[in-house]
């Protein structure tokens, strides 16, 4: 089952993800993310367009470096929101781009225990 909170589109040189909802959590796991990236071709770029709240700081760390660790490199593009963990994806690309009317929100790391 394919996850709901990215997309990959390939075009002729580079490839769209579409990062737009939570980051990990009910069942989602950066494991998936990076092997739908390590099928993108080598010598594609990335554009990594970005609308999300963020969410689990460990999927979002492994996905983190599985961007940057992409030789075709990484161009960001906040639409929307990149708050929390998503903030710290963003910073994957060179360049980083955000749309007048983006929100960008970074914090520390917060949990909770039960």
């Amino acid at each position: 089952m394919k996850p709901s909170w990215y997309e990959f589109k390939a075009k002729s040189e580079e490839t769209e993800i579409l990062l737009y909802d939570e980051i990990g959590g009910f069942g989602v796991s950066a494991s998936g993310f990076v092997a739908e990236l390590q099928a993108v071709p080598k010598n594609h770029r990335l554009v990594l367009r970005i609308h999300s709240p963020g969410g689990s700081v460990l999927d979002g760390n492994v996905i983190f470096g599985a961007l940057q660790r992409h030789p075709g490199g990484v161009t960001t593009h906040i639409d929307g929101l990149a708050a929390s963990m998503a903030s710290v994806i963003a910073l994957a690309g060179q360049p980083v781009k955000m749309a007048g009317n983006a929100l960008y929100m970074i914090h520390n790391v917060s949990g909770s225990a039960y």
